[in-house]
C-alpha cells in the first residue's frame, strides 16, 4: 500500500475531513478562550474572547448537529433559517458544491493536490498555531497566508497583496489591543523592538 492509498483509506473510511476541521477549530478556539484568561488587561481580552466563543460554540453545534432536536438542527444547517443569505453568498455556495462534486468525481482536491482541501486547511491551522507559538502570530500570519494562497493556486501578485493585508491586520491587533503577538516562545522571545 502506497502513502497515497493509505491516505485515501484514512480520509474515505476512517476520518471525515469536515469533522476533522471542526475538531481542530473547536480545540483551537478552546485554547484561545483559555488564553484570554491570561491577559493582564481585562478589556484587551474582550474581542479575542468573543471571537473564540463564537467559533467554539459554532463548531460544537456543527459537530453535534446530528444529535440535536430537528428544529435546532434545521436552524443550524438549513439555508437562510438563522441568517438571510444574500445572492452572492448563495452563488458562492453553489460554486463550492460544484467544486466538491468535481472533487468527488476527479480527485481528492479541487486544485489537484494530493490531499483533501479541508484536510489541508485543518493541518494549516495547526501549523499556524504552532508557528505562531514559536515565532509570534505577527510573523506567522503572512507565512500562513502565503502557504494557504499558494496551495489554492492563487497567483503570486494576489498572494503578496493578501500577505501584506494579513500582516497589517495582525499588526493592528497588536497595536490596538496592546497584545505582544510579535514575540514567540522560540524566536524573537523579546518581541521586535524595531517596530513602532
Amino acid at each position: 500500500m502506497t502513502v497515497q492509498e493509505l491516505y485515501q483509506h484514512l480520509v474515505e473510511d476512517v476520518i471525515d475531513p469536515e469533522k476533522a476541521l471542526l475538531t481542530v477549530m473547536t480545540i483551537m478556539s478552546g485554547y484561545m478562550l483559555w488564553g484570554t484568561t491570561q491577559f493582564d488587561i481585562t478589556s484587551a481580552a474582550r474581542f479575542p474572547r468573543l471571537t473564540a466563543s463564537v467559533v467554539f460554540i459554532g463548531s460544537i453545534l456543527l459537530l453535534a448537529r446530528e444529535y440535536l432536536p430537528d428544529p435546532i438542527e434545521q436552524a443550524i444547517v438549513s439555508e437562510g433559517a438563522a441568517f438571510e443569505a444574500d445572492e452572492e453568498f448563495t452563488e458562492r455556495k453553489e460554486e463550492m458544491e460544484e467544486e466538491i462534486a468535481a472533487e468527488a468525481e476527479g480527485g481528492v482536491s479541487a486544485v489537484d493536490r494530493p490531499i483533501h482541501d479541508s484536510m489541508f486547511t485543518a493541518l494549516a491551522v495547526i501549523g499556524y498555531a504552532l508557528m505562531g507559538y514559536a515565532i509570534g502570530l505577527l510573523w506567522a500570519t503572512p507565512l500562513f497566508v502565503i502557504t494557504y494562497a499558494r496551495w489554492f493556486r492563487i497567483d503570486p501578485l494576489r498572494t503578496v497583496v493578501l500577505a501584506v493585508i494579513g500582516f497589517a491586520i495582525a499588526y493592528s491587533f497588536m497595536v490596538v489591543l496592546n497584545v505582544p503577538i510579535d514575540a514567540g516562545k522560540v524566536v524573537l522571545t523579546g518581541g521586535a523592538p524595531w517596530l513602532p
